[in-house]
């Protein structure tokens, strides 16, 4: 049992490694429970139109939404464009062949829009006209009554999964310690490398990394922001430093003491626990070396900042 346990743990590590499939799917379990009790306590009159904007909401969580404006913006649209295009669909559909010119222009506008607001996020666009089209077999057909009905329905639910994602917890710096850590990995075996040579280093996960921080930096709850951004500022200084290697003398013992204490603050991350200062016993012999000091004793100096914040 334990041995199955520990295999899980370690697919889901390796499927998500950064954990935001996990925050979506607490995100979605806390959404569907709360909707559930909304559609129970006020009764929406066509479930249907009351359903689909819940269809959409996964986009709410694409990396492309850097900041929670954009991502409050997009789902406005989705929620008006919803309304819109099921109301219209359902006036529209008795007249057959107006409905279908009426339907191409409403995807091509709904496509030409998204394109050019939302251009990573293109293929939402079939989903969106989808979601207006599941009330066309809604009886009786063009009913002004079924009309206020399906607008109050839609309104509902776009303003109870609003409220939702205002109210669930912002577990974003959950997101960014393990992007950290990960990048830690990575420019410490970037490190060995530049002595061992052997081998490429490790540009591409750096790559990787980093890009989830950035990602995931405007999303970070503001109180822990400056510290989040001093400490990928200086760890990401480190980096550049160590690509400026190759116009000074190596000091190979100096960098493996800094790997070491990179190490640490790694564990400390991981942790979610505070650490000692930078401990070095080789002195930094360049400009360039006490420029790598300064960084990490820094970056030291703001996790341990954060992590007294956290702990309040």
């Amino acid at each position: 049992m334990l041995m199955s346990m520990s295999k899980f743990i370690e697919w889901v590590e390796q499927v998500d490694p950064y954990a935001v499939q996990r925050i979506a799917l607490y995100k979605s379990l806390f959404i569907a429970t709360i909707m559930a009790y909304v559609y129970w306590v006020f009764r929406p009159t066509n479930f249907t139109a009351f359903f689909s904007p819940f269809l959409l909401v996964r986009f709410y969580e694409s990396p492309s939404l850097a900041s929670f404006k954009e991502k409050e913006h997009f789902l406005i649209f989705i929620g008006v464009v919803v309304i819109l295009l099921s109301t219209s669909f359902y006036l529209v559909y008795p007249f057959r062949v107006v409905f279908f010119f009426f339907s191409v222009i409403a995807l091509t506008s709904v496509y030409f829009y998204v394109l050019k607001k939302y251009l990573s996020l293109k293929n939402v666009t079939m989903l969106i006209v989808a979601s207006g089209a599941t009330i066309l077999s809604t009886e009786p057909p063009a009913n002004c009554q079924i009309v206020y009905d399906i607008i109050g329905s839609s309104a509902l639910s776009m303003i109870a999964i609003f409220i939702c994602l205002r109210f669930f917890p912002n577990q974003y710096l959950r997101v960014w310690k393990r992007a950290m850590a990960k990048f830690i990995q990575s420019l410490e075996l970037d490190i060995e490398k530049s002595f061992s040579h052997r081998g490429l280093r490790f540009m591409q996960e750096e790559m990787i990394n980093l890009s989830v921080i950035r990602q995931y930096r405007r999303l970070i709850p503001k109180k822990y922001m400056i510290f989040t951004q001093k400490i990928s500022i200086n760890i990401r200084n480190i980096q550049f430093s160590l690509d400026n290697l190759y116009y000074e003398g190596e000091n190979q013992a100096f960098w493996h003491e800094v790997k070491e204490n990179l190490y640490r603050l790694r564990c400390a991350i991981k942790a979610n626990t505070s650490c000692d200062d930078p401990i070095m016993s080789i002195l930094p012999e360049t400009k360039l070396q006490q420029y790598v000091m300064r960084c990490l004793q820094q970056a030291f100096s703001k996790w341990n900042q954060l992590c007294i914040i956290l702990q309040h």
